[in-house]
């Protein structure tokens, strides 16, 4: 991708380190949805957590690294809520990264993996006071479906669901 100036891979539990650095530099995101910097632990769990129902054999978490430096996070799973859809549960760019056009090329990949797995749709939770998040799934095609209320660390929040179908 990029002329090979990127490398994207699924991720284990072996990268644990480069998540966590990753969480680190983007406390910003974790100050706006946690309302606190990142945990010790926010790598491990970026790499490890489930919504219910699910097993490891559903996640998928994909790293791109720019240089031996993991730069950006794709986690998924798929077949939640419903048999194709599949939901980005984070999809979280290194701050130097942002404005890049960066955001758009790992969404078209994440689209065209997707499709090749048999995917049909799309789905991803933007917190209400995203503002710039919710600009950027909306001009990636994605569409307000659902309103719910969901708590992360310490705040509370409104979460727009947004889908975008594939097929």
């Amino acid at each position: 991708m990029g002329r090979h100036e990127y490398n994207i891979r699924l991720l284990s539990g072996a990268d644990e380190t480069d998540v966590q650095d990753l969480c680190e530099r983007c406390s910003d995101f974790f100050e706006l949805s946690e309302g606190r910097p990142p945990e010790k632990d926010a790598g491990k769990n970026l790499l490890f957590d489930l919504p219910p129902g699910k097993t490891m054999k559903d996640k998928f978490v994909f790293g791109v690294y720019k240089k031996n430096v993991l730069i950006a996070i794709i986690d998924m799973v798929k077949d939640y809520k419903a048999t194709g859809e599949w939901i980005i549960g984070l999809f979280m760019l290194d701050p130097k990264e942002r404005g890049k056009n960066l955001g758009r090329k790992l969404h078209d990949f994440i689209k065209d993996w997707v499709l090749e797995e048999h995917g049909r749709a799309l789905r991803i939770g933007v917190l209400e006071d995203n503002h710039r998040g919710y600009q950027f799934w909306c001009k990636m095609g994605y569409i307000e479906v659902d309103r719910v209320k969901m708590t992360y660390g310490n705040k509370e929040h409104n979460v727009k669901v947004m889908n975008l179908f594939l097929k």
